[in-house]
């Protein structure tokens, strides 16, 4: 599609947020172009005045920069400011978008970041939006964008051509397309035979699959959800982090077009797998999920459940069920359908930054002879 608004027509400012008051102002803007944008869900206003109430209760300020066009708000987006040490020698300061830099507050870890940008243009809104950033922001050393798809990744990399660029991570993600008449099709044939009989022993236990769409059991879900997970992941969890418990709570509270998702195997007794999502759109989001562990190999709970929501997904006429990034076993043998993910720093160009960079490589070439 062709842009539609002249990028010299587009005019960029930015103001501080301070407080849940002038937050929850936001609001109507922020969903008004959410709704004609070609944005995933973790740029939704749930997600995001989620993110950001917690930011601001953890004492962070942040920074709305807002791109108009003709007195129409046609781009937003978020930033905190913070600053970091890296080998002792190297003092940055740094400009995130839509997170913290904080590892704890980003256990919640947005996907398919980027500004909110109008669907009419969105090529010359970003190039607008992202040149006043690093002109505004003449102090800041790092402006950090993650995780976003490849296409964003690529299209902001062009736009900061003069800066260095610091990889922190790129990863694949998964994206199974789903057929209409629920007859979906997974890649591999070893999963689709455990799936099969996983499904008949769990029939035969008397287990039961719910899903809803209701605020109340997606915060029962939570409540069920913690602790297997814990188990499962140890210290890795980000349930392990009050924040991280804090956002997940938080996404009830901020209400949009976007649907929370909660399901469960269950029979009378116990509960034995939980998954939690969020619908937007045509697209099922798996957020995450947890399960115990079966004494018999035959069951996978897991695979099973994943197996019962893809098709619940069906019946509501999705076309979409989206794993995310991370690139595991069970993710691959659902699809090959895959999308690449990167978090980067772009680095303004100056004597520390290229002093570490030159650094970095130097430590590279000599560990690859080893």
């Amino acid at each position: 599609m062709s842009e539609t608004i002249p990028s010299s027509e587009i005019i960029v400012k930015s103001h501080k947020v301070n407080s849940t008051t002038q937050l929850l102002l936001l609001k109507n803007k922020w969903t008004t172009l959410f709704n004609r944008a070609d944005s995933k869900f973790f740029l939704s206003w749930r997600w995001i005045a989620s993110f950001a109430h917690n930011a601001l209760d953890s004492g962070y300020t942040l920074y709305l920069t807002e791109a108009a066009h003709c007195d129409e708000t046609v781009g937003l987006g978020l930033f905190v400011k913070t600053q970091e040490t890296r080998n002792i020698l190297f003092r940055y300061t740094q400009l995130y978008l839509h997170k913290t830099g904080d590892d704890a507050l980003d256990k919640s870890w947005i996907e398919y970041n980027d500004f909110v940008l109008d669907a009419r243009a969105p090529k010359a809104i970003r190039a607008a939006m992202w040149s006043f950033v690093i002109s505004h922001f003449s102090d800041v050393d790092e402006f950090v964008l993650g995780v976003s798809e490849k296409g964003v990744c690529d299209e902001t990399s062009a736009i900061l051509k003069r800066f260095l660029v610091r990889d922190y991570l790129h990863s694949n993600g998964y994206k199974l397309p789903i057929s209409a008449d629920g007859d979906t099709k997974y890649k591999s044939a070893q999963a689709r035979s455990q799936i099969r009989r996983s499904n008949k022993l769990i029939e035969q236990m008397g287990l039961t699959f719910t899903v809803s769409r209701d605020i109340k059991d997606y915060s029962s879900a939570i409540t069920k959800l913690q602790p297997m997970h814990e188990n499962t992941w140890q210290e890795e969890s980000g349930f392990c982090t009050g924040t991280f418990v804090k956002h997940m709570e938080l996404l009830t509270q901020y209400n949009d077009s976007t649907a929370l998702i909660s399901a469960e195997l269950s029979d009378a007794n116990n509960v034995v797998a939980v998954l939690i999502g969020f619908v937007h759109k045509d697209t099922f989001y798996y957020y995450l999920s947890a399960n115990e562990t079966s004494t018999n190999n035959k069951i996978k709970y897991g695979l099973s459940l994943h197996h019962f929501v893809i098709h619940w997904c069906s019946q509501q006429g999705l076309k979409y069920y989206d794993f995310l990034a991370g690139d595991y076993r069970y993710k691959r043998s659902f699809t090959d359908n895959t999308l690449q993910f990167s978090y980067l720093f772009f680095q303004r160009p100056s004597l520390k930054t290229k002093l570490e960079h030159w650094l970095r490589g130097t430590k590279k070439r000599l560990f690859s002879r080893e």
